[in-house]
């Protein structure tokens, strides 16, 4: 834990400026109450349909990555990044594939066409998580083999140097707060991710396999998570945008958690800048990955137990 603490304060030391920080602080509480007072992601974005969904999703997080990185111009006025095609390649490409990821045009109705009416709920949740991991690591993985293998860490899948202990005591630590979480009525309805269907009955199963089958993909979810926002838009845009590489991802993650509940959102953002900064230090997603999936299995283990 020592080491991260000293992560964070040198990178609070490299990369700190109270007046641009508290303005990015207002326009994200901005995206916030904007979100939760007039529900934007709940009940616009994800009413939308085929590419225009898809575009809204794109305006809102390219939105968001990109007045994060405007705050470094306007009150630091570091704007060379801005003409480096390198950073425009990357930087839309993975807004695009956050949007498409996000928004999943087509997929209900896919799905709909398919498979019984009785199936429908579970495969949508499951075959989604699995759609998720193939829509984001594979054009990056093909991007880093096209562009960035000289770097050698795979946008942090193969670390230099990497230390598990911490981020189990971190684990620890979560785990009196997830279980007072787990009492509060928000966490009782967004919480267990799994909701029962009439799937096992179709398939003629027990319950606990189609249960289990989604909670192994939800978990793994987190690691496409991990590897796009610390991964791709921190170890690999750190050659481009260096420290800037942060806050952009921050705001960015806070964003993606709107139809989540406000507190979720908020602590994503505390959350996504510690693993941001960890990540930076030590070009690994490896110590996110253990705490993100620990953490969503935890609180489908508090949430199973809450209810029983």
């Amino acid at each position: 834990m020592k080491k991260i603490w000293n992560y964070l304060r040198h990178h609070l030391k490299e990369d700190f400026h109270l007046l641009q920080y508290t303005s990015l602080a207002a326009f994200i509480a901005f995206g916030l109450f904007i979100n939760y007072t007039f529900n934007l992601e709940n009940g616009f974005l994800d009413k939308q349909v085929g590419v225009f969904k898809v575009f809204c999703f794109f305006l809102t997080y390219a939105t968001a990555y990109y007045v994060a990185l405007s705050t470094y111009t306007f009150f630091r006025n570091e704007d060379a990044f801005w003409s480096d095609r390198i950073f425009w390649r990357k930087s839309l490409l993975v807004l695009i594939i956050l949007s498409i990821d996000c928004s999943m045009p087509y997929v209900r109705e896919v799905i709909a066409y398919f498979f019984h009416e009785d199936l429908q709920r579970w495969v949508y949740k499951v075959g989604n998580n699995i759609l998720s991991q193939m829509i984001i690591m594979i054009p990056l993985l093909l991007y880093y083999y096209k562009f960035d293998r000289t770097e050698k860490h795979i946008y942090g899948l193969k670390p230099d140097r990497f230390n598990v202990r911490p981020y189990f005591i971190m684990l620890a630590i979560m785990i009196p707060l997830i279980a007072i979480a787990s009492i509060e009525g928000s966490f009782g309805r967004q919480y267990p991710m799994y909701k029962p269907s009439g799937a096992h009955i179709y398939l003629g199963i027990p319950e606990w396999v189609t249960a289990g089958i989604y909670e192994l993909v939800y978990g793994l979810d987190f690691v496409t998570v991990e590897y796009l926002f610390r991964g791709f838009m921190v170890i690999g845009m750190a050659h481009v945008l260096g420290r800037k590489c942060i806050l952009p991802m921050i705001t960015a993650y806070c964003f993606i958690h709107f139809g989540k509940p406000m507190g979720e959102a908020i602590s994503s953002i505390f959350g996504g800048f510690i693993l941001g900064v960890v990540a930076l230090e030590t070009r690994s997603v490896w110590g996110g990955i253990i705490v993100h999936m620990g953490i969503a299995w935890l609180m489908e283990i508090a949430a199973y137990l809450s209810k029983h």
